[in-house]
């Protein structure tokens, strides 16, 4: 869901006690990188750890320098400058292939801008000995970064959700006006969260049409801050989350009346036919029946004590020569009836 920086190496082989110094060759770093999320700088890398693997620790160092400081650094100058921010001891690591991730908080307010943030990761065994350090992991952070959306609401339609959202006019380091040139939006679903928008947002407001009626939705948004010199939204910078929105879609939204009605009398007794209704929650029928057209809703009589499956009815409890009324309501899984249909009427022949 979030931007994470990746910051992969594999340790492998058998770390003895005592030992050498880990080799640099042992480390096999694929790639080195850090992206800001909101104020923080997400640190993760995939580590493999067996039960051979005598490791006491993973030291995480971070150096944070002016933004013109030359980008090449010796590890030497590196080792004398940086300072352990997190140490991540051997028991919190799961054997065999995982990901490691660390979340480093960013003070916007008072921070010092124009800085840039190096790190860099080594691990120590049980017998004190260090490992090289990892490559470097470099990024100058967005301190003019927009604050999360705030006041988000659920509009509900019965094949939409509208989640919209009032903009943030100031940035955390609170200035103004906001640098927010998008959004996205997430929702949480009991474990899963995930980005529901396929392209950044421009307007505060998004379409949440792939949802199920009953079902508990956490939604957040996020704003979208362009660093100096970006122009494309899938480049830009995350905010925090937004206050969780918590919304359970409710179905309140009836079928829509049978129709057309079809009646005959025969053999003492009235049909009546109609199509099955379109809805695919529909559960069944109600049949009604009075003998004065003109009757009030609650003076009809409900013919049928269950809902009615099928889209045919005969009335057997009948007299012949008699006139009677019928009106049809279609009634979904969730209780909603329709409106009632229009009115059909007959006489029962012998």
């Amino acid at each position: 869901m979030s931007p994470i920086l990746l910051v992969f190496f594999t340790a492998c082989g058998k770390i003895g006690d005592p030992l050498p110094p880990i080799p640099r060759s042992r480390l096999n770093v694929e790639e080195l990188s850090v992206e800001q999320q909101g104020t923080q700088l997400i640190l993760s890398f995939p580590f493999t750890r067996t039960t051979r693997t005598r490791l006491e620790r993973v030291d995480i160092y971070r150096l944070i320098e002016p933004s013109s400081a030359p980008m090449g650094l010796p590890v030497e100058s590196y080792s004398q400058q940086a300072h352990v921010i997190h140490s991540i001891a051997s028991g919190q690591i799961p054997l065999n292939n995982s990901r490691i991730t660390y979340n480093d908080e960013l003070d916007l307010k008072t921070g010092q801008r124009n800085s840039r943030y190096r790190y860099a990761v080594r691990m120590i065994n049980t017998a004190g000995q260090a490992a090289d350090f990892s490559n470097y992991a470099v990024i100058t952070p967005l301190f003019n970064l927009a604050l999360p959306p705030a006041s988000l609401q659920a509009r509900q339609r019965e094949t939409q959700i509208e989640i919209v959202w009032d903009q943030p006019t100031s940035n955390v380091n609170e200035t103004a006006p906001a640098n927010v040139a998008g959004y996205n939006v997430y929702r949480r679903e009991g474990e899963s969260v995930s980005r529901i928008n396929p392209e950044p947002l421009r307007e505060p407001s998004f379409i949440d049409r792939n949802f199920q009626f009953g079902a508990n939705y956490q939604y957040i948004v996020r704003s979208l801050s362009l660093p100096p010199g970006v122009a494309s939204l899938n480049a830009a910078i995350e905010s925090n989350d937004s206050a969780p929105l918590t919304h359970t879609p409710k179905d309140t939204f009836p079928p829509a009346a049978p129709k057309p009605i079809t009646i005959a009398s025969i053999n003492s007794l009235v049909s009546l036919f109609w199509p099955l209704n379109a809805e695919p929650d529909v559960a069944g029928y109600n049949i009604y029946r009075a003998e004065d057209e003109n009757a009030t809703p609650e003076k009809w009589i409900k013919l049928n004590p269950e809902l009615y499956k099928t889209a045919s009815f005969r009335d057997e409890r009948v007299q012949v020569g008699k006139r009677y009324f019928y009106q049809i309501t279609a009634v979904d899984v969730y209780g909603n009836e329709s409106a009632r249909s229009e009115t059909v009427s007959e006489t029962v022949a012998p």
